[in-house]
């Protein structure tokens, strides 16, 4: 271990000479390699956010919010598509515990149909050149159609995953849709506040949101499946365990292929 920790030093003095002084005062070696090995860690942790945010998103800086100097690893619109997805989904499984496996009433499904076709609309409008949008609205429009998707296909998870889903609608009462929309309110605001601190909390939950909803779509995709279907007694169980390395397998796979098309649209732009 410490000819390793030597090696760095080394590497570090041969590559670093600006900072050859203030190694020569300090004696602990140890210290500087442990830095350096955290510091180049650190650089690569966020080299690999923003792959993974080029691998679903354009990432132009004029559409991204900020947080000081870092530009969140996906736009306006995508960030809210995936945090609003993964919020929600949060949401849901805390409150509904009865396994509801049925759509909500039908003024709701309405409601949650116009927030995910919102920022088609927005986005639509917008590239045809009959409205001027922003990123208030790219964020607000596409946070409504990530909750709306996920409060969708919410249930049919229920009745595909579990051995006795719970023939109940989701949001069966008034209220709990109203809870619904104002936690979601809530993250909008937050959001949208252009708060420094908010939005570096909001670059690592768009990252997460984004392993999420690529997991949970390809882990509901698998659950259509027979073999992998209705068996589950509860949510945390042994037949979560195969379905979900299978899904974080296939979503790495997508992400890449996603990311290596990026790359060759890119090329064929120049």
């Amino acid at each position: 271990m410490n000819i390793l920790l030597k090696a760095i030093l080394l590497f570090i003095k041969n590559t670093a000479p600006s900072v050859i002084l203030s190694i020569e005062k300090i004696k602990d070696y140890k210290k500087i390699a442990v830095k350096f090995i955290i510091l180049n860690m650190e650089t690569w942790f966020f080299k690999f956010i923003d792959l993974l945010g080029a691998s679903v998103c354009h990432q132009l800086p004029e559409r991204s919010f900020k947080a000081g100097s870092l530009i969140l690893p996906v736009c306006a619109r995508c960030e809210g598509i995936y945090v609003g997805f993964f919020i929600s989904a949060l949401f849901l499984f805390l409150m509904f515990k009865r396994k509801e496996s049925d759509l909500p009433r039908i003024y709701i499904v309405v409601i949650l149909c116009i927030f995910i076709i919102s920022t088609v609309i927005d986005g639509g409008l917008s590239y045809l050149g009959l409205i001027k949008t922003n990123n208030i609205l790219r964020y607000l429009t596409g946070f409504l159609s990530g909750a709306g998707s996920m409060a969708i296909v919410y249930p049919v998870f229920n009745f595909q995953y579990y051995r006795e889903p719970g023939y109940v609608r989701i949001f069966n009462r008034t209220w709990q849709f109203l809870v619904f929309l104002a936690v979601n309110a809530v993250f909008i605001l937050a959001g949208l506040a252009g708060s420094r601190a908010i939005n570096l909390v909001f670059f690592f939950v768009a990252f997460i949101s984004v392993i999420f909803t690529f997991y949970f779509i390809n882990l509901l995709i698998l659950f259509l499946i027979p073999y992998f279907s209705k068996k589950a007694p509860a949510l945390f169980s042994r037949y979560l365990i195969l379905p979900s390395v299978l899904s974080l397998a296939l979503s790495a796979i997508e992400l890449f292929l996603s990311f290596r098309l990026h790359l060759f649209i890119l090329r064929l732009s120049f």
